[in-house]
């Protein structure tokens, strides 16, 4: 599945609409294609507003309701018209609806989507849904935000959950807070450089799309988020002294990335004379480079200690906080077996950083 990443408005800060629009315009620049927020009868003109730009702009639009919601805006399961009039793409089933409702709603003639709650959605529901809804490709699926602190879900759960959507053919949404922001999906991740978060939530597979979940994000983090999907990029502290061929990992795209027990192997063709130097015990997060082999440039990034090994030059070693991607990293095998449901994948680089 395509992989794409979005923001979030508050059409009720009715101050800030004009700044958000401003957002939005930048965040298309960098490739973000989404946008969600919520709606009432107070915030209709509002939602038109943002609504006009991000059709302009290509966005998918969607919107928050609940049984509540509708009653408000003088709509029903049966009828999302207002929907449609006031230009969003899409509504996000947050709580409320039966299984009857929610069919209804997804079977709509408007070419409007709906959004499942992929943090609550019984997923042994999930089937009977989908034998009562026409265009299956009319249903996606999107996660909850936790803004009060302790109480967002564990990562395997949101990986759990997100698989019984994805592997259905649903797109699956998640929130990612900025360092120490407010609404995430994920608890951990909210203390996590939005950068490694996106790119640890990319990689589990299951996950398709990403929302920074704080409104109004700095240019600076929204270009982290964008660059998930040209690279997962890791940083990497160089040993002083490293060689001019042995600095050649770095600023390369490495396609082929195969997850070991306790190593990542990443290969990428490109001559080099990178000659034995530095062969030294290997630890968590020692990034090492294969010598004498001159057709390959062959990194291991290792996940646990290890002894010396004289084919092993030690170059640097990950930064702390980007393990966590090389423990979430996703196989990507482009040898003889070439791996074509990870296309949407992007390449692996390492960066070199102080």
């Amino acid at each position: 599945m395509k992989k794409t990443i979005g923001l979030i408005a508050q059409p009720w800060r009715k101050e800030k609409v004009e700044e958000f629009k401003q957002v939005i315009e930048k965040a298309s620049e960098l490739g973000f294609t989404e946008l969600w927020s919520g709606i009432d009868k107070d915030t209709v003109n509002e939602v038109r507003s943002i609504a006009s730009l991000t059709n302009k702009l290509g966005f998918y639009y969607f919107v928050d309701i609940n049984p509540a919601v509708l009653e408000n805006l003088g709509a029903s399961p049966s009828d999302l018209s207002i929907f449609k009039k006031l230009g969003v793409q899409g509504v996000r089933a947050d709580y409320g609806f039966d299984l009857d409702q929610l069919a209804t709603m997804a079977n709509n003639d408007l070419g409007l989507k709906v959004e499942l709650n992929a943090s609550v959605f019984p997923v042994d529901d999930l089937d009977d849904l989908l034998k009562m809804v026409r265009n299956t490709e009319n249903l996606l699926a999107s996660h909850d935000f936790y803004p009060w602190l302790h109480t967002g879900i564990s990562l395997e759960s949101a990986i759990n959950k997100s698989r019984e959507f994805h592997n259905r053919g649903m797109p699956v949404a998640i929130f990612a807070s900025l360092k120490n922001g407010e609404r995430t999906t994920v608890e951990h991740l909210r203390y996590l450089d939005i950068g490694v978060s996106a790119n640890i939530l990319l990689n589990t597979r299951v996950i398709d799309r990403i929302l920074i979940g704080d409104p109004l994000p700095p240019y600076e983090e929204m270009r982290k988020v964008a660059d998930v999907l040209k690279h997962t990029k890791i940083r990497v502290k160089p040993y002083p002294g490293i060689t001019e061929e042995e600095a050649k990992v770095f600023g390369r795209d490495f396609y082929d990335v195969r997850v070991k027990e306790t190593t990542v192997g990443l290969t990428a063709g490109g001559d080099n004379k990178i000659i034995p130097h530095n062969i030294v015990r290997r630890v968590r997060g020692s990034v090492t480079v294969i010598n004498n082999n001159p057709n390959y440039i062959q990194v291991w990034v290792f996940k646990d200690d290890a002894p010396p090994d004289p084919r092993f030059n030690v170059i640097g070693e990950v930064i702390d906080e980007d393990m966590e991607i090389i423990d979430r990293i996703a196989e990507r095998t482009r040898g003889t077996f070439r791996s074509l449901s990870r296309e949407d994948l992007p390449p692996v680089t390492f960066e070199a950083v102080q």
